[in-house]
């Protein structure tokens, strides 16, 4: 049998317990301000974010990859929990699986779960109903069973990375009730689900009987809104508590004394090249495209310091290895690629670069890289994409695209970063050398070129109490509390 880290007794009252511990801390000399008032039950937080849910509420609806299936696992992380989660180090912990075991070729994983626990809508949680969920998410190349007390993962493959995956993505355990209806045993209810003209929103109540303890918040009235200067002006201003932030807007709003707060580096923005297009075919063109391209300025200027360059796929905080992927920026050898291709591009059709039109960030980004591509002679047509998110004519001959790091963990976060862009992910062994190889094959045929990785930020209105989101970005709201406007004023977070 492995354990991973620490568990509570079945039907313990997590945030209960840490209550008493948080109030003596409040008292404790040396601790930090956000922990200088005893936590309060009550109250709505206001969240607003740029990225479009859409539709129910559904672990099975999201798609890997992209801010919006991030933006969705952020919201369905409310509603539902998973069997494992990761604590700070990245280290994986129980969740709803209190223990794990796994065969000599980690081809078979027995998850054993917490007892007591029940789903929002009253329904036990057992092994066939988790094996039921898991089963429609992980799809046919697993197979998926009930076993007592425990859910069983079989994979013809070795899977030693497993409970790594499924602490992230959308590997949430639900209950299919009546007309499909789904129910958690997360910390919140969806009560409102709303589209409209203007935008969308969802309000959660509490859930009272939350395995884990009822959280500090009575409510959160979630808005979707896509316009990055309203939203900052909303935290200025009171409308909201909690606002998403795009990289460019961070300094800004630290300038206007909101207080910010950031993941690690957990995006990739990155060109991904169709080389199977005429005119980007031979690897000497597209190696100049990205001799081309200043990722320096794209950092400092248009991401206002937020971001860092990147020559590899993975943040060096992950990896360790990205100091061997260094961005290299030379016009002049830009120019000698293009030459030796034999390619005038300028005075042909424009390349055509799409990018997600309702990304504030990468709407800048690609005007950039369409002035630096001109330096080289390139002429860069930039388009946005349409309402329903698919590519305007003409064909792109390549994307700007924004991949989220999926995991903390090197080989799971490689193989989804991997996925995501189109690559192949081989069958690492997890080894720091064959990883650093298949990231590589990537980056030296230029099909991908990596720019710059950025944060996950956010504004937080000075109610706002133990913000303690994990540092690979995510929501942690269970443990977030309001303060009232006096308290607030008397004692900055």
């Amino acid at each position: 049998m492995k354990r991973t880290g620490w568990t509570f007794p079945a039907g313990s009252n997590l945030r209960a317990a840490l209550t008493p511990l948080l109030a003596l801390l409040a008292f404790a000399p040396g601790v930090c301000a956000a922990a200088s008032a005893r936590p309060q039950t009550g109250g709505t937080l206001r969240v607003q974010i740029g990225q479009y849910i859409v539709g129910a509420i559904d672990p099975r609806q999201i798609q890997s990859g992209g801010p919006q299936s991030a933006a969705a696992e952020r919201v369905e992380s409310l509603v539902f929990d998973r069997l494992v989660r990761l604590d700070e180090q990245g280290n994986v912990q129980p969740a709803l699986a209190i223990s794990w075991q796994h065969d000599a070729q980690f081809k078979r994983w027995q998850f054993r779960l917490r007892d007591g626990v029940k789903f929002s809508d009253g329904t036990p949680l057992t092994a066939p109903v988790a094996a039921m969920s898991l089963q429609q998410l992980l799809g046919i190349s697993f197979d998926v069973s009930a076993s007592s007390d425990s859910v069983v993962i079989q994979s013809e493959n070795s899977l030693p990375e497993l409970p790594a995956t499924l602490a992230l993505g959308r590997y949430f355990i639900f209950h299919s009730g009546e007309h499909d209806a789904l129910a958690g045993t997360g910390p919140f209810t969806e009560i409102t689900h709303e589209m409209s003209g203007s935008g969308e929103r969802i309000v959660f109540a509490a859930n009272e009987s939350c395995w884990a303890g009822r959280p500090f918040l009575d409510r959160i009235n979630l808005v979707v809104n896509g316009d990055s200067e309203q939203r900052v002006n909303a935290i200025a201003f009171g409308p909201a508590d909690v606002v998403e932030l795009p990289a460019a807007q961070v300094r800004r709003a630290g300038q206007r004394g909101i207080r910010t707060a950031s993941s690690e580096a957990i995006e990739l923005f990155a060109l991904v090249v169709d080389s199977a297009r005429a005119a980007v075919n031979d690897a000497r063109v597209r190696q100049a495209i990205s001799l081309s391209i200043d990722r320096a300025s794209i950092a400092d200027v248009i991401l206002q310091k937020q971001a860092a360059p990147a020559g590899g796929l993975l943040p060096n905080w992950i990896s360790g290895y990205a100091h061997l992927f260094p961005p290299v920026f030379d016009v002049p050898r830009g120019k000698e690629q293009l030459a030796a291709a034999a390619r005038e591009l300028s005075r042909l059709t424009p390349l055509v670069l799409n990018y997600d039109s309702g990304d504030a960030d990468a709407r800048a980004i690609a005007d950039r890289v369409a002035v630096n591509l001109r330096e080289v002679g390139i002429k860069l047509q930039v388009s946005g994409q349409s309402a329903d998110g698919k590519p305007k004519a003409p064909q792109p001959d390549l994307r700007l695209v924004r991949v989220r790091v999926s995991s903390p963990d090197r080989a799971a976060a490689l193989s989804g970063m991997l996925r995501a862009l189109g690559e192949p992910t081989g069958s690492s062994t997890g080894s720091v050398e064959q990883d650093f190889l298949a990231e590589r094959a990537a980056i030296d045929a230029f099909r991908v070129i990596p720019l710059v990785h950025v944060s996950e930020s956010y504004g937080l209105s000075p109610q706002v109490r133990d913000w303690m989101a994990p540092r690979w970005g995510g929501w942690n709201l269970a443990d977030v509390w309001i303060a009232a406007p006096a308290a607030a004023g008397g004692a900055k977070p």
